[in-house]
């Protein structure tokens, strides 16, 4: 099985995962990032300008991987878990905007690896699967990636809900729909709750901590903030910062 071909502590976690989409499955990669069983974070700089106002964003190189220099997996998550990670690890949950201004400044851009859409792509089985193509395409190459799978998003199309998220992504010419100024195979979608998952969502961490025009941030207050919004989202100042009806993580 592919899992046994991943070495070290990951790959006795990932063979110890149900197989089917669980809470205790969501649980486990949870206590994974609370443990520091995840890779060291790479942090790469992101650039938003907006009239006279430049805010620099610190993202994550790759997604999420649990793990360590032995093995790693980039794990799929929830939209619950995604926001519960986001708060473990002092980061934010992207907007649309911040994943096109990602993909624009992406140093390695890939092919989005798509998978036969059925009812098992929620299996720890196809996580692996997405990890190992997305790693082959990869190939080692340094700096900021991207299409290394869809992301939770935050938007105002999600106020008033209490169990709606919001995906977002795979970038791609060929693709049949348009979102903004780009191509992909997710524009907007609301069609999911809190608690779906498959293998093509992967969590791109976002820090708090930015700089504006050379001081710092939170960037949560500049989300919130009219003149300095358009920085990080095209549907103005969000109403939210977290995902409604996701229990603030200590």
């Amino acid at each position: 099985m592919q899992e046994q071909t991943i070495a070290g502590w990951c790959g006795e976690f990932m063979r110890g995962l149900p197989e089917k989409p669980s809470f205790g499955r969501e649980d486990a990669i949870l206590q994974a990032v609370r443990d520091a069983r995840t890779t060291q974070t790479t942090w790469v700089e992101v650039v938003s300008k907006h009239k006279e106002h430049e805010l620099v964003l610190f993202v994550s190189a790759d997604a999420l991987r649990v793990g360590d220099e032995q093995g790693s997996v980039r794990v799929s998550v929830s939209a619950r878990t995604a926001q519960r990670i986001a708060d473990l690890l002092g980061c934010v949950l992207p907007t649309t905007k911040v994943c096109d201004l990602i993909w624009e400044q992406a140093a390695v851009k890939l092919k989005p690896c798509i998978q036969k859409p059925d009812g098992a792509m929620g299996y720890t089985s196809r996580m692996i699967q997405h990890h190992t193509k997305v790693e082959a395409a990869y190939a080692g190459r340094q700096g900021l990636i991207e299409n290394v799978g869809k992301h939770w998003v935050l938007t105002n199309r999600l106020a008033g809900t209490r169990n709606v998220s919001a995906n977002y992504g795979w970038y791609d010419e060929a693709a049949p729909r348009k979102f903004g100024a780009h191509k992909m195979w997710q524009t907007l979608g609301l069609a999911h709750n809190l608690d779906h998952v498959d293998y093509s969502q992967v969590m791109r961490l976002v820090q708090r901590c930015c700089l504006v025009n050379g001081e710092e941030r939170d960037l949560t207050e500049v989300m919130v903030d009219r003149t300095l919004a358009p920085l990080v989202s095209s549907e103005g100042p969000l109403r939210f910062t977290r995902l409604p009806g996701v229990k603030a993580e200590a």
